[in-house]
């Protein structure tokens, strides 16, 4: 099988899936929804979909946070992240392949800290500031 065959085939057993657990009345919104962020950036097609529907202020710190990150960061401390897993997940996936901690006492050594709001914490050297959150280091 050719890769556009697998690519059709695919697409096509999605479909299927998606019209067996799906609501019948969901569809058209869903197919709006794809025709409209097709097009654009990962980060905004992200930004609109249901993944990131339950706090997209949260997905908007974590994708500046993401951009802003050092490349030599070994990992991300998350501070002042609302307790809960879909924002554990979200964070492990947009900064994947480093791992993410919660709240850790201290970040390890080469670990950079992405907080939430406007709390720093103190003896941390803040590395980019911006309205939702920071990255920073510890001193």
């Amino acid at each position: 099988m050719s890769r556009r065959g697998a690519a059709v085939a695919a697409a096509v057993l999605l479909g299927a899936l998606i019209l067996v657990s799906q609501p019948w009345s969901e569809l058209p919104r869903r197919a709006r929804s794809v025709v409209r962020f097709a097009p654009r950036d990962l980060a905004v097609r992200r930004l609109g979909g249901s993944g990131t529907a339950f706090d997209r202020r949260y997905f908007a710190f974590l994708e500046n946070a993401r951009r802003r990150l050092p490349a030599s960061a070994a990992g991300v401390a998350l501070y002042g992240t609302p307790a809960g897993e879909p924002y554990l997940y979200l964070a492990s996936y947009v900064f994947a392949p480093r791992p993410v901690r919660v709240s850790p006492e201290r970040p390890p050594e080469g670990w950079v800290a992405a907080i939430y709001g406007p709390a720093r914490p103190p003896g941390a050297r803040v590395l980019d500031a911006w309205d939702d959150g920071a990255l920073a280091v510890p001193e």
